[in-house]
């Protein structure tokens, strides 16, 4: 048996999609008002984030660099360009890697491409397009981002065409008086949740299965603070595949899995 790594796991950036086909559908919110100050983004500001696995024993850590490289011109829009000093380990680094960022009123808005793989040969890829991950005066459990699609994907299964079916979202999460992340205290906290949804099928011959049967394979719970940005992620991963499929194929992997891992703000110089 095949067993998933951190870095297999966390949402990462794709340089290219592992799919032969896919589609997608999103609601791009429009600019909401006098520009947030929940998140610094200017050229050559940076962030350092303690990262922690928590599904193993001893937990593992490591140490995550984040930077705005440049200012890049997306769309007729003006984004920040995000990038890491190493390879990330952690989740919310390895979300923004080489994707791009833009305060648009009280929101803060993603374009780039995304990849979480279930199990190392099934990847999730697709693109955003202005996804809102924080929107500073949303109201209580107001879902501010969404991106749904379909991918179709023959490379997991030999012969046998998966369809994978997958909703993200963000939803407000609520506000937090103080709060205290890796011993620092911080005011004027808000959480997002981001929950990625998906339903994945397969056809053998003549048979439709469904492999993973309308699962929230990540859920990442996300911390910001006036004038720091993110200062915490607690971020979920977990699957569980239909045992049924055992009889279609030999390709060989864990029918279930999970992962927990955790980003503290460390230290931030921004502008």
């Amino acid at each position: 048996m095949k067993y998933i790594t951190l870095c297999q796991l966390v949402l990462l950036v794709a340089l290219s999609s592992c799919s032969n086909d896919s589609s997608s559908s999103q609601e791009v919110p429009k600019d909401d008002g006098v520009a947030t100050n929940f998140y610094p983004i200017k050229e050559s500001n940076y962030w350092i984030y303690k990262t922690e696995n928590t599904s193993v024993n001893p937990n593992t850590t490591g140490r995550d660099s984040l930077y705005i490289e440049k200012e890049v011109q997306i769309n007729g829009f003006t984004y920040q360009k995000m990038k890491t000093k190493f390879l990330p380990t952690g989740f919310y680094c390895g979300a923004l890697e080489n994707n791009a960022v833009r305060v648009d009123g009280k929101m803060i808005k993603l374009t780039g491409y995304l990849s979480v793989s279930i199990v190392e040969s099934l990847p999730v890829d697709f693109s955003v397009n202005d996804f809102v991950i924080f929107k500073e005066n949303a109201t209580p459990s107001e879902e501010i981002g969404k991106v749904s699609g379909t991918i179709v994907n023959t490379t997991a299964f030999p012969g046998y065409p998966l369809t994978i079916n997958y909703i993200l979202s963000a939803k407000e999460d609520g506000s937090l008086a103080t709060f205290k992340s890796n011993n620092v205290d911080y005011t004027d906290v808000k959480k997002v949740k981001l929950v990625l949804n998906v339903i994945v099928s397969a056809k053998f011959g003549q048979l439709s299965l469904n492999v993973i049967d309308n699962q929230d394979i990540l859920v990442s719970t996300q911390y910001y603070a006036k004038n720091y940005g993110l200062i915490k992620a607690e971020t979920s991963i977990n699957y569980n595949l239909n045992p049924a499929i055992g009889a279609f194929t030999t390709v060989e992997f864990p029918l279930s899995g999970s992962q927990n891992s955790n980003d503290y703000l460390l230290f931030k110089k921004t502008n």
